[in-house]
């Protein structure tokens, strides 16, 4: 292949000269101006990969949603061209997550009189101090700590109420998917014998937290469309048993395939999997506690 002088076209990625359509030497594709216009773009590369039923999107999301544990083997096995990358899969998520719950949908699990976090609670900026503060913190102390600060919740003026918002969905929404760098160690920590690489259980973090997120925008889309409080309840009920299994199943088949006991096998990742679920709302209801201290000593 030659470009319109003559001369022998190289590669724009390892500059070697190209003969075809791609270069030999590193696999990149020859650069077509005709393919930089946004009607190839939407007529090629979309429309390819959204109606393409055995491309890369469709493929993980299938098997993320319903092949527990599977991606998490296939990527420490070296099949990763298949996939999607585990962590576009978790940043899509949780954009996904962030924009289906930005006017404050929240998901918690009552334990005793203790509500914890099941996901990031992105708060809305219109929300008052008032009713944040009673899902942050159902003891008191932060509605202590602004009376002592600003005066009562309920009077606290639009301005006050916007840095309150403001500041803490700053620093509660990023650091609270961190979630997942704490469960890959909490994982490496208690079943390194198991898989001895950190980044073999950071990668099955990605692939249950992407699946987490994905999950919970059944109910987040179920109060969006004001379904009845009975469908909705049920609907979230639903996502987190789906949740609980989903995690015990992906760990069976992570950690403990060889297993030669299956019982002590599904009995060990069902204790994995309640673990998991409890440190993760035990972390995500701390931060939330945190970031709206934080948010109170900035006003």
């Amino acid at each position: 292949m030659t470009d319109s002088g003559g001369a022998p076209a190289l590669c724009a990625n390892c500059g070697n000269a190209v003969a075809g359509g791609y270069c030999s030497h590193c696999g990149e594709e020859v650069l077509d101006p005709r393919k930089l216009t946004l009607r190839y773009f939407l007529s090629h590369t979309v429309i390819h990969e959204l109606l393409n039923v055995d491309g890369k999107i469709w493929r993980t999301l299938r098997l993320l949603l319903f092949r527990p544990g599977f991606l998490a083997l296939e990527y420490v096995a070296g099949r990763r061209r298949p996939y999607v990358n585990p962590l576009r899969v978790l940043i899509v998520a949780i954009i996904l997550y962030v924009l289906a719950t930005q006017s404050g949908t929240g998901f918690t699990l009552r334990i005793g009189s203790v509500p914890l976090s099941l996901a990031p609670a992105p708060m809305s900026p219109q929300r008052s101090i008032e009713a944040t503060l009673e899902q942050i913190d159902r003891f008191g102390v932060l509605k202590r700590m602004l009376e002592q600060r600003v005066g009562p919740a309920a009077t606290a003026p639009d301005d006050v109420r916007d840095r309150f918002n403001a500041t803490l969905n700053g620093f509660a929404t990023p650091l609270s998917f961190t979630t997942v760098v704490l469960v890959a160690l909490a994982l490496y920590a208690g079943l390194f014998w198991r898989r001895p690489l950190l980044v073999e259980h950071m990668v099955f973090s990605m692939h249950y937290f992407s699946f987490v997120l994905l999950a919970l925008l059944l109910p987040a889309f179920a109060l969006k469309l004001r379904t009845p409080v009975l469908l909705t309840l049920a609907t979230l009920n639903l996502v987190v048993i789906w949740q609980f299994v989903y995690l015990a199943m992906a760990t069976r088949r992570f950690y403990f395939a060889a297993a030669r006991r299956r019982f002590v096998a599904w009995l060990a990742s069902a204790v994995v999997a309640v673990l998991v679920n409890l440190l993760n709302s035990a972390f995500l209801t701390a931060v939330q506690f945190a970031a709206g201290a934080f948010a109170i000593a900035r006003l």
